[in-house]
């Protein structure tokens, strides 16, 4: 019978791995910027790290005594998480803004062109 500990080691590693894929997928149909992928695929895979050597972490090491473990890994990946989609979230939003202002100075320089060899005519 599996333990409760590998039990939500699981779950939470699953969550973290739901995320990872959530990320690429962001930036693979356009909606999310390399660079800012980039940043969150390491801090994606700290979170992972961090959870799968949670037994060695010292803090986890402090808390053991209380027996809540397993609540603080499960209730640390779940706050990582969370923020972690509101905060790609925004960066969606960020990064389709980028994108039209890049494609509204691009236009802007082309009539500043067009209006100038008219002038110039």
């Amino acid at each position: 019978m599996m333990s409760t500990s590998f039990t939500l080691q699981s779950i939470c590693l699953g969550v973290l791995a739901l995320l990872f894929f959530y990320t690429l997928w962001l930036m693979r149909s356009g909606r999310l910027n390399a660079h800012v992928t980039v940043r969150w695929i390491l801090a994606e895979g700290a979170a992972f790290l961090a959870v799968l050597l949670w037994q060695w972490l010292p803090l986890f090491g402090f808390t053991s005594t209380l027996g809540d473990r397993e609540l603080l890994m499960v209730l640390a990946v779940v706050f990582f998480a969370l923020i972690a989609f509101l905060m790609l979230d925004c960066l969606v939003r960020i990064s389709t803004h980028t994108h039209q202002v890049k494609l509204l100075t691009q236009e802007l320089a082309l009539l500043r062109e067009l209006v100038e060899s008219g002038v110039r005519d």
